[in-house]
């Protein structure tokens, strides 16, 4: 810990000025312990006899340097500890680059993939639903981007906690539904009221990112999650 004082009193107490890193004299302006304990030292040497120094007033000057000497340190190694869980959430995250992953959201790609016979099909989309206490019914919609509804699932409420979902991607008539991003909508029936699960969406996981909040997945064609956000890895 260091605390701001005045050159002048080092000059009192016979406390030089230091050489800087460039060889240059300058003023010391951080007060360390050691200065501080001959700081109140040569207060004690230098006191009133007839006016002696409280000694309420030297024990709760100590105890307060000490607490904030401790604080400081503290703060150090909390600082040190997070910046090691970081990098090691950043070499775990590194490691899912390339792989199909189970995501908290709402947005799904849908893309055509080309076959080994040359043929184009839909990729389809992957998903699951959290399945709410006493939920007696549940079902997905999945819209385009005009909102329009591609596709409705009844989804199980029994068996699991968090059933998954699938699309092949095709629409009613049998043709590939467009390209692009789609909405994934579940609505579950609790006591006769709806209410909105949360819903995950399969993606692939391009690259990572690294903010300070910690790193960042960037899922090919939607926008990044958090590391927490992922729940199962596909493959």
């Amino acid at each position: 810990m260091t605390s701001s004082v005045n050159s002048d009193i080092y000059a009192d107490l016979g406390l030089a000025a230091r050489k800087s890193s460039e060889g240059e004299s300058k003023n010391k302006q951080n007060l360390d312990q050691t200065d501080f304990l001959k700081l109140l030292t040569t207060q004690m040497q230098n006191q009133d006899p007839m006016k002696p120094m409280d000694n309420t007033q030297f024990v709760a000057q100590m105890a307060q340097f000490s607490s904030l000497e401790g604080i400081t340190q503290l703060n150090e190694t909390v600082s040190g500890f997070q910046e090691s869980v970081q990098s090691n959430q950043v070499m775990q995250a590194s490691s899912l680059v390339g792989k199909a992953a189970m995501v908290k959201g709402d947005t799904a790609q849908m893309y055509h993939m080309q076959q080994a016979d040359g043929s184009t099909a839909p990729s389809g989309i992957l998903g699951a639903v959290d399945v709410p206490t006493g939920a007696s019914k549940m079902s997905v919609e999945i819209t385009n981007a005009s909102g329009q509804v591609v596709k409705s699932i009844d989804v199980p409420v029994d068996g699991s906690d968090r059933p998954s979902f699938s699309w092949d991607g095709r629409l009613k008539d049998g043709r590939m539904a467009p390209e692009g991003n789609y909405k994934v909508n579940a609505t579950a029936t609790v006591d006769g009221k709806g209410q909105a699960p949360q819903t995950y969406v399969g993606a692939v996981i391009s690259s990572v990112g690294v903010t300070k909040n910690g790193p960042e997945l960037n899922l090919d064609g939607l926008s990044s999650v958090k590391l927490s956000d992922v729940v199962e890895i596909i493959n």
